[in-house]
């Protein structure tokens, strides 16, 4: 398990997500060797439950992320918290800073989707589930180019479909299944094999592999034998891999059944990814291009072919960089701007026809031009009416159908990287057929012409737009007309000018060509990188080739001597703007056994320098034997021969020492831009995103807390009903006080004790219906227990009940007091009550009970007797009781009270009772302190008889 590589499963949910995460966390493998990385759009400013939420779903670890990062286990959930975006770099886990844009989601599953998709490749997931806008719909486009797999949650199972619908529209999603079966498919994806070299070894049995691009052929018309090898079998693994089929041949036989299949298989084979102003220091060097452009065409229609547009982003990037040359959008007309995107993917082209693309696209868009060219509605970008209207959308292939004519601009961006190279000339030829002259065509960043360069030069500011060379005879005349060859007689030259280039016919045509060939009458036109653009006369006797040669009409084919001259002497040529001459060099031909090269600089006006090179032959001169023999003159002649050859030699090596120089300069440069470029696509996140976004973020945000909140409010349900049954079930008083001592929850008991209906939504304060019981000392000590925080029991006597108060505080989370918890016990005295009665028939013994905390007196019914009373339920006061004894006694009777209260010993005397009638009644007392748990004294209990 060790040694196989981590797969790094990034799941993007936002509203209605939490359910679809609790369905699919609960359907994961346990021992899948996978991270699974959840980033849910959660509101910053609650504090999140989701960890603990999610935890209580699987038995794998949920863990939440912190602020340091962390290397991850595998089989382990990480969850990451509200008010963070989370990525993975250099196999760590971190939480980030959100992106500064207006109102973006957060947490952002595209960030955490290119994150993984950049450092695991084809080893990571995306999973889309539930959720408004369209977070995840860029992440997983960076997920399909890196070969990852990309499932999205099936949209009638989705309680938002916002997010999954958003995902599926880019075209780059591989399957669509419910949260439970993606959890059971997801065990398929991850245990199949990575070693896909059986597969590669197919092409070399071109009968197995054919089969399947003949599947493809028949199903969607679209021959992919000439796609790069590489790309092909790396589409079909994914596709194996996403079906959880190991054996190609039991793809295949799936592909025969299931006409789906193949349509997923051709929609991965399109990668059809696409944004606006995708790398745009590229547009940025096309925007002067087109406005160039623009001046020349007048008022002229300009037609652009925008070919494999996906989408339509670039389409329309386009059609806003003509838009801005021509002064603004409202000068976008049909008539003066024709542009024509085409694709063979239909699912894209619809996309692109509606010009309608989720918020987060507008990142990719120069924020001056987000007001004018699109519009925001309903969280979806939509591009303005003008732009739609001057675009046509059609499906039509670049390889296979007839290209468009005469079109000024092309743009073929990011195609031909996937096309091998016989493939990619064969395309480069017909944009070639179908560019006017001078016509634009625009490249991706890691695509070339090729073999392709006499026919396409690069233009200054950018080696991905070229211009096509105007390789015809008659379009080269045209242009010659207007130049000047620099060492050519004056007469000569007034006579190759002619007429202005457009009264120049075919007879104008050949006139030029008769003068070039009284100039050269062998030689070639080639440019400053030595590409050769049109031979003169017969030029073979002075080329070289052999199996080392290069296959393109370049200088590279002449012979050795002539083609270093030539190399040299073009730059020197074009530099300088004078003729060159070269060196005679050893070289026979049928005219001599002497050759140099001589080249003219062609100067034209706004348009590419060439060269004009011209190939004299001579009979070498008879070589003297000896300079003794040479007179005066000649010997001059021949010093100043030698010196103008070390000239000449000095010159040729100074020019290649300064390019040498500029080269490394240029190369210094180019490498400083492109660490510097690094660094800032390295910090920069994407663009501001429109205020509309934020109000969907806060949205999403809401719809979460709100899930949350009915999680709780559902476990706060279970828990009020669960308390229910426990008060309802507890046989003696129990209320619950909050800090306010209102009375929120009570027993049956409770309310038939308190004598309460029903609690009203305000609740009943405790000294109300304390007082009505008799125990009005209860609301003081409920205080006390508030301020010392400490339980308490606060004895009393009810109908000559005993009966006990228990008083415990409860706390919150935060270890603030919330309340009380009061209970009423009463002590079964029922026994004791009987044996006392008893007592007070047969001995004439009764006895008398003082409540300390409530000041009550409670009386046997034989001590009312003995007072010469009849017995009452209420005894008299403690006073007016003491007051029943012969004054001389009475403080007799407070000592003894007195002393037991304080002492807490028994107490024993002897006193006359003086009665009503005025008779002395001697009685004798004893009794006993009763204490509380804390040792207080809390009521004294004596006997009485009468003596």
């Amino acid at each position: 398990m060790t040694d196989k590589p981590i797969y790094f499963v990034g799941v993007a949910a936002s509203a209605g997500g939490l359910e679809a995460a609790s369905l699919l966390v609960q359907n994961l493998p346990e021992d899948a060797n996978a991270v699974y990385v959840l980033a849910q759009h959660m509101s910053p400013t609650h504090k999140s439950l989701l960890t603990s939420l999610i935890a209580r779903e699987t038995r794998l670890p949920v863990v939440e992320l912190t602020s340091e990062d962390i290397v991850p286990e595998r089989n382990t959930i990480y969850v990451t918290p509200p008010n963070s975006d989370v990525t993975l770099e250099d196999g760590k886990l971190g939480l980030r800073a959100p992106s500064e844009h207006a109102a973006p989601p957060k947490p952002s599953a595209d960030r955490l989707f290119k994150s993984i998709a950049a450092e695991c490749g084809e080893y990571c997931v995306g999973i889309v589930l539930s959720g408004t806008g369209s977070d995840g719909s860029y992440g997983v486009q960076a997920i399909r180019e890196a070969g990852g797999i990309t499932i999205a949650q099936e949209a009638s199972t989705a309680k938002y479909d916002g997010m999954p619908t958003s995902a599926v529209a880019t075209g780059c999603i591989d399957l669509t299944l419910t949260p439970e079966q993606m959890g059971q498919h997801l065990e398929k994806i991850l245990s199949s094999s990575r070693d896909f070299d059986s597969l590669r070894a197919l092409n070399e049995q071109p009968g197995r592999m054919t089969d399947l691009m003949h599947i493809l052929l028949a199903r969607t018309r679209v021959d992919f034998r000439d796609y790069k090898e590489n790309t092909v079998n790396r589409r079909i693994a994914r596709r194996m891999v996403a079906l959880g089929i190991d054996e190609y041949e039991d793809y295949v036989a799936f592909c025969r059944v299931s006409t789906e299949e193949v349509d997923a298989l051709f929609r991965d084979l399109l990668i059809s990814v696409t944004r606006f102003f995708r790398d745009p220091d590229q547009f940025r060097a096309l925007k002067p291009q087109l406005k160039e452009l623009v001046e020349r065409k007048g008022n002229d229609p300009i037609r652009v072919w925008v070919a494999g547009c996906a989408t339509g982003e670039e389409a329309y990037s386009i059609a806003i960089l003509l838009g801005e040359a021509m002064g603004g959008i409202e000068y976008l007309d049909k008539s003066r701007v024709q542009i024509f995107a085409t694709d063979i993917d239909a699912r894209a082209l619809d996309v692109a026809r509606a010009g309608l693309y989720p918020i987060s696209a507008a990142q990719g868009v120069p924020e001056e031009y987000l007001d004018s060219y699109f519009d925001t509605t309903s969280g979806k970008l939509r591009v303005a009416r003008p732009l739609r209207d001057v675009t046509l959308f059609s499906h039509h292939n670049i390889f296979q159908d007839p290209p468009f004519m005469n079109v000024d601009v092309v743009s073929l961006r990011n195609v031909l990287i996937y096309f091998n190279p016989m493939l990619q000339e064969r395309v480069l030829t017909r944009l070639h057929y179908a560019l006017n002259p001078s016509g634009l065509m625009f490249l991706g960043t890691s695509e070339t012409v090729g073999n392709m360069q006499a026919q396409f030069r690069p233009t200054q500011g950018s080696d991905k737009i070229f211009v096509k060379r105007n390789t015809v005879r008659e379009n080269l005349a045209n242009r010659l007309m207007q130049t000047e060859i620099r060492g050519m007689p004056t007469s000569a030259q007034t006579q190759m000018r002619g007429p202005r280039p457009e009264a120049v016919d075919s007879k104008g045509a050949v006139m030029f060509d008769a003068l070039l060939r009284g100039v050269a009458q062998n030689g070639f036109i080639a440019t400053r990188n030595q590409s050769i653009l049109r031979v003169i006369g017969d030029i073979s006797p002075f080329l070289r080739l052999s199996d080392q040669s290069r296959l393109t009409l370049s200088t590279d084919l002449l012979a050795a001597p002539l083609r270093d001259d030539a190399m040299s002497l073009i730059s020197l040529s074009l530099k300088n703007k004078v003729r060159r001459k070269g060196q005679w060099r050893p070289i026979k031909t049928d005219e001599g056994d002497e050759a140099r090269v001589v080249v003219y600089p062609l100067a034209f006006s706004g348009g590419e320098d060439q060269a004009l090179i011209s190939i004299e032959t001579r009979v070498a001169a008879k070589p003297t034997e000896s300079l003794d023999e040479l007179t005066e003159a000649e010997r001059l002649d021949y010093l100043r021969h030698i010196e103008s050859e070390m000239m000449s030699t000095r010159e040729a090596l100074q020019q290649t020492i300064e390019e040498l120089q500029t080269s490394n300069e240029e190369l210094q440069s180019v490498n400083e831009e492109l660490q510097s470029t690094n660094e800032e696509l390295q910090a920069t996140n994407e663009e501001l995103e429109t205020s509309n976004e934020e109000l969907q973020s806060t949205n999403e945000e809401l719809i979460t807390v709100n899930e949350e909140m009915k999680v709780s409010s559902t476990e706060l349900q279970k828990i009020s009903a669960e308390l229910v049954a426990i008060l309802d079930s507890i046989p003696y008083p129990v209320v619950v006080l909050d800090e306010a001592l209102i009375i929120r929850r009570a027993s049956k008991p409770a309310k038939a004790f308190f004598g309460l209906d029903d609690l009203n939504h305000s609740g009943v304060h405790l000294a109300q219906c304390a007082t009505n019981v008799g125990i009005s000392p209860v609301v003081e000590k409920a205080n006390e227990v508030f301020r010392t925080r400490m339980p308490a029991i606060l004895p009393f006597d009810i109908d000559a009940r005993n009966q006990r108060v228990f008083l415990a505080p409860f706390y919150d989370g935060h270890g603030e007091i919330s309340g009380l918890v009061m209970s009423v016990q009463e002590t079964d005295m029922t026994s004791v009550r009987k044996m006392t009665n008893l007592m007070d028939r047969l001995g004439g013994i009764s006895h008398w009970r003082y409540n300390l905390v409530t000041d009550e007196l409670t009386w046997s019914d034989e001590v009312f007797r003995i007072h010469g009373l009849e017995p009452a339920k209420k005894a008299p006061t403690p006073e007016v009781a003491i007051n029943y004894y012969h004054k001389d006694d009475r403080a007799l009777v407070r000592a003894a009270l007195d002393r037991c209260i304080d002492t807490q010993s028994e107490f024993a005397f002897d006193a006359r009772l003086s009665l009503a009638d005025g008779t002395e009644v001697p009685v004798r007392s004893v009794g006993a302190a009763v204490t509380d748990d804390t040792g207080r004294t809390i009521a004294l209990v004596g006997a009485f008889k009468r003596v």
